[in-house]
Order: structure tokens, then C-alpha cells, then sequence
């Protein structure tokens, strides 16, 4: 390794650093609250918010295939709602709709026809709160439950131009089968260097499915364990608290009691789709990664794939594609690649808002693989309708 490569190497080593002390202290000097929030939360929730649950009937008869599909409505309701809603009841699921902001009445009148039975809630827990309320409110009311689909609105589903997903899950005939997964190769991030080889390490303890989609089968469904989770599941307003306890802790609840799971975007040959692409089509996937909130990453991207600058070789490419995929997480970074290559059905939403780059190029896939509706609803949240579910 030359020198200038030792120095970009330590630089952006040096910036990471930077930057995770400056959000360790951040947790520090918000220790005292979250505390507070961990131990009286669920007390504060279950014994006071929950008295503003409403709760609606839809028009949708129960069945023994139930989504639970969570939304966060700031810009209303749109119709990427109904949309996924309705690919979700033409799959025979019976929708349980939980929403974290309230809804006027004419929203109620547009979600009934697609839906079980739709939950109106505080928001508190973000996306896992949600979750659990729905998923306990089903366990509760559909005692024959064979499949239990959780769903929630940071992402575009299913894009229109992309594979069945619930088909591909179903594929899968695992216990639990999700979109995507996230930290489970964090020896290849260990080096610096970026030359560990490329291969996912099953056993790390933070390996976890997102929660944006998950299937789960009848025998975690029967598992009297999988109800004490979501009963003791504490709800938190701290969002890392809450991927920490709810994404993260669901995936291990179910991988260390043994069940089978796996994922339909699946990136442990990622490597070898690499190595059949030139250096032209590598630049061009570069360019097209999505990473939303790391502007190091952003500005080794930018200086990696500049046309005006001296030409990159492929492997530098390839190191660089690799690492900054498993750095943003597949969801977010490799839709231009995963959307027309893998039929991947999602479509993150936040990248509209998170930075100018990624809503440029979340904007021209829409443009490639979705809708009118789509394109609306991203020019709405580039304009600063974010959302958090």
C-alpha cells in the first residue's frame, strides 16, 4: 500500500473516530433522561398513552395469514399506503393497520376497504411500538394464525417494477424470512485496509433482520416465548434504544433459539457479481451507491468515481463498493444495483431527505422503476416532509 493510500486510509479513520466520540458523548449527556424513559416507559405507555388507541374496523375479513403494517402518515395519507396495502390483501393477508399519527376521517374512509382492522396510536416506541400492538392485538384475536407479516412505510413496496416479495420469502421456507439483513460482516469491516475477504460471519451477535419487512412462520407463531417477547419489549423514545431492543432483539430472540431464518436480498456472493463487471460498470455503481448520512464515505465516493480525475482500477472499486455497502446497510446503499438485477421490492424513503445526493439519485430510480405516485410523494419529502416511523 503506497503512501498516499496509508494517509486517505487514516484520514477518513481519523474522521470516523471524530465523529463516533462526538455521538458517545452525545449518549452521555443524555443518559440521565433515557434512563428514566427505560425504566417508566412501558408504565407511562401501557397505563396512560394507551387509553388513545382508537380502533376501526376495515372492510376485510380475518384470515390466517395477518400484516401488520405501521405507518407514519406526515404527509398524510398517501397512496404508496394503499398501495402497499392493497398488494398486501391481494396476497390474502388480512391487513391490522397501525398508524402513529392520528387520521382525519376521510383517511379512515380510504384505508377501510383494505383492511382487518386499523389502530390508531401515540407515537411512542417508533415502528416497534406499533408493532407491538399490533402483533399482540393479533396473537390475541386470530388464534389460528399461520403467518404473521410485519411491514412498515420507510420504504416504497412493492416498487412496480420489481419481484413478488412475499412470494420469495415464502420460497425461503424458513421460520423467519426477511427483506434484508444488516451486521452481519463485521470482520470485513474490522480492516481498515478493506482486504478481508468477503465473507458474512453468521455468528456475530449483532446480526439482525430489518424491521421493514419480516415473515414468520407458524412455529415461531406457537412458540409461547415469541408473545413474552412483544408483552416485555420495552418501548422507548430513543430511536437507537429502540432498534437496539426491538430490530436487533426480535432477530436474536429468534436466531438463538434455533429457528431457521434468512433473507430474499441475499449479498453473500455480492463479490463475484462484482468481479464479472468492468471498470466502467463498477464507476457507475459507485456513483449509484446510496449513502445517506456518512459524508466521508460521500466524499471518498465523489473522488472515486469523478471523471475528470485519473482513472480508478476495478479493485479499488470493488473494495470500495463492498465496504461501503455493509457501512450504509444493502437496504440503503444498493437499490441501483438491487432493484433491476434481484427484483429487490423496497425502495428506502429517507435518502430524499437525508441528503442532496441520495434524494438525486433515490429520484432517478423512481423515475426508471416506479411510479407518478412515487415520484409525487419524493418531491414532497425532498421539500422536507420527513417522517419517522
Amino acid at each position: 500500500m503506497g503512501t498516499d493510500s496509508l494517509a486517505q486510509t487514516a484520514s477518513r479513520w481519523l474522521t470516523r473516530l471524530r465523529n463516533h466520540l462526538a455521538w458517545r458523548w452525545g449518549r452521555v449527556r443524555r443518559m440521565p433522561g433515557l434512563l428514566v424513559n427505560l425504566w417508566f416507559g412501558n408504565l407511562w405507555h401501557d397505563h396512560w398513552l394507551r387509553r388513545q388507541v382508537l380502533i376501526t374496523e376495515g372492510a376485510l375479513a380475518a384470515t390466517r395469514r395477518c400484516a401488520v403494517y405501521v405507518m407514519y402518515p406526515r404527509l398524510g395519507l398517501q397512496d404508496s399506503h394503499l398501495t402497499s396495502l392493497a398488494y398486501l390483501a391481494r396476497k390474502g393477508c388480512a391487513p391490522l393497520v397501525v398508524s402513529n399519527l392520528p387520521l382525519t376521517p376521510q383517511e379512515r374512509q380510504r384505508l377501510q376497504p383494505l383492511c382487518w382492522r386499523l389502530v390508531e396510536r401515540p407515537n411512542y416506541g417508533y415502528d416497534f411500538g406499533a408493532f407491538r400492538e399490533g402483533v399482540l392485538m393479533a396473537l390475541d384475536q386470530l388464534p389460528g394464525l399461520g403467518q404473521l407479516l410485519l411491514v412498515n412505510d420507510s420504504a416504497w413496496f412493492p416498487v412496480p417494477a420489481a419481484a413478488d416479495w412475499l412470494a420469495q420469502a415464502e420460497r425461503l421456507d424458513v421460520d423467519l424470512a426477511g427483506a434484508v439483513s444488516n451486521d452481519g460482516w463485521l470482520d470485513f469491516l474490522a480492516d481498515p485496509g478493506r482486504g478481508r475477504p468477503w465473507v458474512p460471519d453468521e455468528g456475530t451477535p449483532h446480526l439482525h433482520y430489518c424491521s421493514f419487512a419480516l415473515l414468520f412462520g407458524a412455529r415461531i407463531l406457537k412458540d409461547p416465548g415469541f408473545r413474552k417477547f412483544w408483552q416485555g419489549l420495552t418501548l422507548t423514545a430513543d430511536k437507537l434504544e429502540t432498534i437496539r431492543r426491538g430490530e436487533v432483539g426480535l432477530s436474536r430472540w429468534v436466531i438463538d433459539r434455533g429457528y431457521r431464518h434468512a433473507q430474499t436480498l441475499d449479498i453473500t456472493r455480492f463479490d463475484q457479481h462484482l468481479e464479472r463487471m468492468d471498470a466502467d460498470q463498477l464507476r457507475e455503481l459507485a456513483a449509484n451507491l446510496v449513502i445517506p448520512e456518512d459524508t466521508a464515505l460521500r466524499e471518498e465516493q465523489r473522488a472515486l468515481t469523478d471523471l475528470s480525475a485519473a482513472p480508478v482500477d476495478a479493485a479499488t472499486l470493488r473494495r470500495f463498493i463492498l465496504w461501503a455497502t455493509i457501512a450504509t446497510g444493502p437496504a440503503y446503499a444498493l437499490p441501483h444495483w438491487s432493484l433491476p438485477e434481484q427484483g429487490f421490492g423496497f425502495l428506502k424513503k429517507s435518502p430524499m431527505w437525508l441528503s442532496r445526493p441520495t434524494a438525486q439519485i433515490t429520484m432517478s430510480l423512481i423515475e426508471r422503476y416506479g411510479d407518478a405516485s412515487m415520484l409525487e410523494e419524493a418531491r414532497r419529502l425532498a421539500r422536507g416532509g420527513r417522517g419517522t416511523t
